[in-house]
């Protein structure tokens, strides 16, 4: 059985950013906490039941003052708390993975050097 880092497509940074996004249907915007950022995407932490494969539009920065990065995505994941006998213990969130769609060159460049500390 795999573990979750064995599945990841690009390694990982914990990012505690506010995130704007507005769904495909344009039913307003909600603001969300980040967990975490990779090249290939973002958590956030929610309990708002989405759909899986549901796009969004997001807003966020990486440092405080900087520009925001503006990219499309796609709800990739979904990860529940669970209740009862069996439930999960120490690092468990409740919330939404977003894969990034047409990410700009510049952008991503900024995610890697966030990710890895040069630049």
């Amino acid at each position: 059985m795999n573990s979750d880092s064995e599945k990841r497509i690009s390694p990982r940074k914990t990012l505690k950013t506010r995130v704007v996004f507005e769904d495909e249907f344009s039913e307003g915007f909600l603001t969300f906490l980040s967990t975490d950022i990779s090249l290939s995407g973002i958590f956030i932490e929610s309990e708002i039941p989405l759909q899986i494969g549901t796009r969004v539009f997001l807003k966020f920065s990486l440092y405080e003052g900087d520009p925001p990065i503006q990219v499309s995505g796609v709800i990739a994941r979904l990860i529940a708390r669970r209740r009862g006998p069996g439930r999960r213990k120490g690092g468990f969130k409740t919330g939404i993975g977003i894969r990034f769609l047409g990410l700009l060159s510049e952008d991503l460049n900024r995610i890697e050097r966030f990710i890895t500390g040069v630049g």
